[in-house]
C-alpha cells in the first residue's frame, strides 16, 4: 500500500487571486489515495518567485506579475497631498512619487516635475503679510515716527493728498481709531506701500523692529 504525505504545500490567494503566502492542505482521511483537502482560496501550484515592486496573480494557468505600489508614498498632482495606494496596479496618472516642495509650486506634465507658480512671489508676500501678526497702536505709530519721522497728523495729511471719498474716510478712521494694526489689512498695506511708498521688505523690517517698542 502506497503511503502519502499527510500534508502538501499549497498557494494561498486573496479574493482577487493575488498570492498571499504558502499554507498546507491535509490528506483526506476518508480517501485511500492522494486526495487532499485544499483550503478555500488555495491552489496546487509552484510558489511564485518574489519580484521587487510586483505581486504575483494567478491567471488560472500560471502566474502573472502586477506592479504593486501599496505602502509607497505618492502625491496628488492636483493638490500635492499624500495619496494612499490601496490596490496593486500601475500608478494612476494623477499621482507622482515626488513630493511637492511647498504651496507655491504646481505640477507640470511638460516638465514632469513641480514648477513654481507664476504668481509665487505674490503668494509668498500675501502669506508673509497674513502671518505677520498685529501691532498695537503705540507700537505702529511710534515706529513710523522713528523710521520716517512721520507723526499721526502727517499720516492723515499724506492720505488726504492722495485719496478721496470712502477710501480716505476708511484710512483716516483706521489711523485714528484702530487699536491693532495688521499687514493683512489691504487698506493699511496699500497705504504703507502705495501712499507712503515704503518698499515691502522695509515694511517687514519696520514691523519686526516695532515689536521691541
Amino acid at each position: 500500500m502506497k503511503n502519502y504525505a499527510p500534508t502538501i504545500p499549497v498557494c494561498q490567494l486573496d479574493e482577487k487571486n493575488y498570492f498571499v503566502g504558502m499554507t498546507i492542505a491535509d490528506l483526506d482521511p476518508l480517501e485511500n489515495n492522494d486526495h487532499y483537502l485544499i483550503p478555500r482560496l488555495c491552489i496546487q501550484a509552484k510558489e511564485p518567485q518574489p519580484k521587487k515592486g510586483y505581486i504575483a496573480q494567478w491567471t488560472g494557468d500560471n502566474w502573472q506579475y502586477i506592479e504593486d505600489h501599496r505602502g509607497e508614498t505618492v502625491y496628488s498632482k492636483e493638490t500635492g497631498e499624500v495619496i494612499a495606494i490601496d490596490e496593486p496596479g500601475v500608478l494612476p496618472a494623477t499621482v507622482t512619487t515626488m513630493p511637492c516642495p511647498d504651496i507655491y509650486h504646481q505640477w507640470s506634465e511638460k516638465a514632469n516635475n513641480w514648477v513654481e507658480k507664476a504668481d509665487a512671489a505674490q503668494l509668498r508676500l500675501q502669506n508673509k503679510r497674513s502671518t505677520a501678526g498685529t501691532l498695537s497702536r503705540m507700537q505702529m505709530l511710534s515706529q513710523l515716527e522713528i523710521s520716517l519721522g512721520t507723526k499721526k497728523d502727517a499720516l492723515i495729511e499724506a492720505a488726504e493728498k492722495a485719496m478721496t471719498g470712502i477710501e480716505l474716510i476708511k484710512i483716516r478712521n483706521y489711523i485714528l481709531e484702530t487699536q491693532a494694526f495688521s499687514l493683512a489689512n489691504e487698506l493699511w498695506w496699500n497705504f504703507l506701500t502705495g501712499i507712503l511708498q515704503i518698499q515691502p521688505d522695509h515694511v517687514f523690517e519696520m514691523w519686526e523692529e516695532a515689536r521691541t517698542i
